[in-house]
């Protein structure tokens, strides 16, 4: 549906293009609000609506005002991006004071490829303090 002045875009297609304009896939968006990616899926397809508890982990991880998913599922109004503060997902995401952290979050890749290295980072750090590498 396209939207109108009348009509405004529906809030899972707002949602997808926030999440596609972060450059995240729909698997990074998972992780990082701590749901599925059917329940991403499902958000974007206006198949079901996002849980008030999880706006908030929504809005911090689209990098959206507080309070902008449940404006825009109560009125419509368009979702609104919040107040840059400096690198996407930085804080808390990445821990920009571990060297191997920021230095893969300072490579030009996706921020969902990004993630998932420092998962890695994060896994083999965990498994060498066990002793198992």
């Amino acid at each position: 549906m396209s939207p109108t002045p009348d009509t405004p875009m529906p809030v899972g297609e707002q949602l997808k293009a926030r999440r596609e304009a972060l450059d995240l896939t729909q698997g990074g968006l998972a992780s990082l609000v701590g749901v599925t990616v059917t329940s991403i899926s499902s958000a974007e397809n206006s198949r079901s609506t996002i849980s008030r508890g999880k706006r908030a982990l929504w809005e911090r991880a689209l990098q959206l005002k507080t309070g902008t998913i449940s404006a825009a599922y109560r009125d419509g109004t368009p979702l609104e991006p919040a107040e840059s503060t400096g690198p996407a997902f930085a804080p808390p995401y990445a821990d920009m004071n571990d060297p191997k952290e920021a230095a893969v979050w300072a490579l030009d890749l996706s921020v969902s490829d990004r993630i998932e290295i420092i998962d890695a980072v994060r896994a083999r750090a965990a498994q060498q303090r066990r002793g198992h590498g």
